[in-house]
């Protein structure tokens, strides 16, 4: 007989250890500033100077203790967001951290709560915090390192490379791919000019250092194609080299892809009708349900939804909230759903009929979940995306 898996018990320690962690880091007391101070120091700036020093009693505290910017600013009775704009925190999604053979460790930008929220923020400002538990903060002008998340961070020689970014969309640009580096002597940030054939606007993805100790591999992540475009998942890989600033392309796979959403480009009813679905099958918790559309769920569509046939097993979930993948004549099908569109990637090629049956059943049962029509959207070809860039 085969063990139990561990799996679940292991990931469940982990979260446990963490939170306690976390219990632990927030009993620490708060600085005995005056009001005054608190106010000095209590929103995010971006000063003139590369670099700046930004270090304070209170930063510091919320780098050991990472409250969120609602509840330290709630801590300090500190003025409302709406009014006084977002407060400084250390609670960061998409901040990189890059620990150094002394022991210190880098966190470099990352931002703070989604868009919506009054306290939404990107960063720019760059933490150390060394073997002892000392920490500096450091500053800079949006001009030369802009604010920052979901990109890499590598270690090259004495400095670090930070590639890629989403950022705000104001600052987004298709055939760009952002590189810049952090003299680790200076603490000074400069844009690396590129060139060669680039990934474009990505984030989210892995670079590691070759063995050559110059060359950094970006791979995985998401790329944005535009505001007229849903992302794309990248599939390829892509070499760096940190000595002349250029690009190359590693793979380029011949998978087939495409993405689905509404023709009115609304946004979609799956989550909703997911969790409809999943509150009848625990029914005995009592939800109350949330469904907000002139029409009834259509939970029979969504239960065939990527199903090639009625007997075909189920979609397996992905570790990712909805993701999704089904195997069509030993090929890997995986679907990604967010609230305006569903990418779908084929690990391979289909044959034409497999190709557009599987294409026409899910645009039918995404119609039956929505009540409203759909398209299928064609990927950008990858020199929308990415492109050959001269020397600058």
């Amino acid at each position: 007989m085969s063990p139990p898996d561990s799996s679940f018990d292991n990931e469940w320690e982990s979260e446990q250890a963490a939170e306690e962690a976390d219990r632990i880091r927030k009993q620490e007391l708060p600085p005995a500033i005056e009001p005054a101070e608190f106010l000095v120091w209590r929103s995010p700036r971006r000063p003139s100077s590369n670099p700046t020093r930004l270090d304070n009693p209170l930063w510091a505290w919320l780098v050991r203790t990472r409250w969120s910017a609602y509840s330290a600013n709630k801590r300090f009775a500190g003025p409302s967001p709406f009014a006084a704009g977002p407060m400084w925190c250390f609670h960061r999604f998409g901040m990189s951290e890059t620990a150094l053979p002394d022991g210190r460790v880098f966190c470099i930008a990352g931002e703070h709560e989604d868009h919506y929220d009054p306290d939404f923020f990107i960063y720019n400002d760059i933490t150390v915090v060394d073997g002892a538990g000392a920490i500096s903060i450091f500053g800079y002008p949006e001009a030369d390192f802009p604010p920052t998340d979901f990109h890499s961070a590598t270690l090259v020689g004495r400095s670090i490379f930070i590639i890629g970014r989403l950022g705000y969309p104001e600052g987004r640009e298709v055939h760009s791919t952002p590189v810049y580096k952090l003299s680790l002597d200076s603490m000074a940030i400069e844009k690396v000019q590129s060139s060669g054939y680039m990934p474009g606007w990505i984030y989210r993805h892995t670079a590691s250092l070759s063995d050559d100790g110059v060359t950094i591999i970006v791979a995985a992540g998401e790329r944005w194609l535009g505001d007229d475009r849903a992302t794309s998942e990248n599939i390829d890989s892509w070499s760096f080299d940190t000595r002349t600033g250029e690009w190359h392309r590693l793979t380029q796979l011949a998978w087939q892809r495409w993405t689905m959403r509404r023709v009115d480009r609304k946004p979609n009813r799956i989550w909703d009708t997911r969790q409809v679905l999943w509150n009848r099958n625990h029914s005995h918790l009592g939800l109350e349900s949330h469904w907000s559309h002139n029409t009834e769920p259509d939970l029979a569509a969504l239960e065939m939804l990527y199903r090639m046939t009625d007997e075909a097993p189920a979609p397996t979930e992905g570790v990712e909230v909805g993701t999704y993948s089904v195997i069509v004549d030993g090929v890997t099908v995986r679907f990604r759903e967010d609230r305006f569109s569903i990418e779908v990637i084929v690990e391979g090629q289909l044959a034409e009929q497999q190709l557009s049956r599987l294409q026409a059943l899910t645009l039918t049962l995404l119609e039956r979940i929505d009540a409203a029509p759909y398209m299928i959207e064609g990927q950008a070809d990858d020199r929308e995306a990415s492109q050959e860039t001269p020397s600058k």
